[in-house]
């Protein structure tokens, strides 16, 4: 009776464990995203909003260097994805903005899960950070990233042509997972385009 009652707390501390494990896993790879972006394509004059995603997270390289990843759908298998790097952090009333300013590269990949094909588009823009690097979650501004499509699948419609992204998101901050992040990405598109892609997380 006692073995058995002894079994039986252990089995129940063993599910406890693997709830823990599992909420902590999911926490490390997700972030909820409340961002607002839209497109506007240079021959199209209206604006296409992409809203935010499911996934957003971000992590920082000292004071001023950050990488952030925001996906919609599972990491594993995104609808799409949205990849930006900032290298120098502005200061506010200190730094000139003008409609060239850059310090953002930016890289918004689209899936057509139906077709099975995949468009990357890639440029720069300007990102301002409302928030510390430090905090547990980023609020950042995106202006004037411009948009060209540098690669795809073959087959693959691209809706956008030559464009610009601009709005904000949310994402949360997670320097473990970033580079499995940035891995499953890599893999998604790797297994659509069929030839090895790699994009590094810093």
């Amino acid at each position: 009776m006692i073995r058995h009652r002894t079994l039986k707390r252990l089995a129940s501390f063993l599910m406890l464990l693997m709830a823990l494990w599992t909420s902590g896993c999911s926490w490390q790879t997700t972030g909820a995203s409340k961002g607002d972006l839209q497109i506007s394509s240079r021959t199209n004059p209206e604006s296409i909003k992409i809203g935010g995603f499911d996934h957003a997270i971000y992590a920082s390289h000292g004071k001023s260097i950050l990488t952030a990843v925001l996906t919609d759908g599972p990491i594993d298998h995104p609808k799409r994805a949205l990849i930006v790097r900032m290298f120098w952090r502005p200061k506010a009333a200190a730094t000139p903005l003008d409609e060239t300013a850059t310090n953002a590269t930016v890289q918004y990949i689209v899936f057509d899960r139906v077709n099975n094909t995949v468009g990357i588009y890639s440029g720069g823009g300007f990102l301002f950070p409302e928030t510390d690097l430090t905090q547990s979650t980023l609020h950042a501004n995106l202006w004037q990233a411009t948009l060209n499509l540098s690669e795809k699948s073959e087959g693959f419609e691209d809706t956008y042509g030559p464009s610009l992204m601009t709005g904000r998101f949310t994402a949360s901050r997670n320097d473990e997972y970033l580079p499995e992040a940035v891995r499953q990405v890599n893999i998604a598109v790797s297994e659509v385009l069929g030839v090895p892609r790699f994009v590094h997380a810093d």
